[in-house]
C-alpha cells in the first residue's frame, strides 16, 4: 500500500501546497456565488481535493481530518439533494396549479410546504368564510366557485383565484366584509399563526405570498371604488 502511495505521489506534477491552494480557491469561489447548486458542487470538489492531500502527502494519512471531510461531503450531498428536490415540479396537484403559478418566483418545494399546512375543503351548502368586524382565524384562497361579499350594506362578487381575509392577515384586526360561498365551492385555508411561522422560515415564499396578496387587495379596492362610483351615478 505504501508503495502505491509513493507511486501516486511521484506521478503528481503539482506540489502539495498547490493542491491545497486549488482546494481553497474552490471554497472561495463557491462562497462568492449566489447559485446554491454550483456553490455546493465547488465545495464538494474542494473537499475531495483536501481528502486527497490528507491521505497522500503527510507521512501518515490524517485520518481524523479525512473522516471530518467525509462527514462534510455527506452533509453537502444531502443538502444538494434537498435543493434539487425543491426545484422539481413534482407532487403538485393540478387543482393547485393556478395559485402555484400566481406566486411568482417560488420553488416547487416551497409551494409543497405551503400546501402541506393548508386545509382543502368543498362546501356542502352555503358557507361563511369571514364575518364583517370579526377577526378571522384563517386566511382563505378560493379555488372554485365565487364568493359573495357584503360590506356596509354593499355587495360585490369575489371570483375564484382570490384570497379572502387577506387584509386582516397582513394588517391585523377584523375582517372588512362578510364573505359567503355557495354550495360546491372549494377553497384552501391556513391557520394564521401556522402560516406566519412557515413564512418566517422561508423569506422567498413570504415575499411571493405577500406580493400576491397585495395584488388581490389592490384589485378588491378597485372593485369597491367602482361600486361607489356606480351608486353615486344612480343617485344623480
Amino acid at each position: 500500500m505504501e508503495g502505491a502511495i509513493e507511486a501516486i505521489k511521484a506521478s503528481f506534477s503539482l506540489d502539495a501546497g498547490l493542491l491545497v491552494h486549488i482546494a481553497t480557491l474552490g471554497y472561495v469561489l463557491g462562497f462568492l456565488l449566489k447559485n446554491q447548486l454550483l456553490l455546493r458542487f465547488l465545495v464538494l470538489g474542494s473537499t475531495v481535493l483536501y481528502i486527497v492531500y490528507y491521505y497522500i502527502y503527510p507521512a501518515q494519512p490524517l485520518w481524523a481530518a479525512i473522516m471530518g471531510s467525509v462527514l462534510l461531503i455527506i452533509a453537502n450531498i444531502i443538502g444538494t439533494l434537498s435543493i434539487i428536490y425543491d426545484r422539481l415540479p413534482i407532487k403538485i396537484d393540478p387543482k393547485h396549479l393556478p395559485i402555484y403559478h400566481s406566486l411568482q418566483g417560488i420553488r416547487p418545494g416551497e409551494f409543497r410546504r405551503l400546501i402541506k399546512v393548508a386545509e382543502y375543503q368543498t362546501t356542502e351548502g352555503k358557507f361563511t368564510l369571514t364575518h364583517e368586524n370579526e377577526a378571522p382565524s384563517h386566511l382563505y384562497y378560493l379555488e372554485k366557485g365565487t364568493g359573495e361579499a357584503e360590506k356596509k350594506g354593499s355587495t360585490f362578487t369575489i371570483p375564484k383565484g382570490r384570497f379572502v381575509g387577506e387584509i386582516s392577515f397582513i394588517l391585523g384586526g377584523n375582517a372588512t366584509a362578510t364573505v359567503n360561498l355557495a354550495k360546491g365551492s372549494t377553497f384552501l385555508s391556513w391557520e394564521k399563526t401556522v402560516l406566519n411561522k412557515l413564512l418566517e422560515k422561508h423569506p422567498n415564499l413570504q415575499r411571493a405570498f405577500e406580493a400576491r396578496i397585495a395584488r388581490d387587495m389592490a384589485s378588491k379596492l378597485a372593485s369597491a371604488n367602482s361600486i361607489k362610483i356606480d351608486n353615486s351615478v344612480g343617485l344623480n
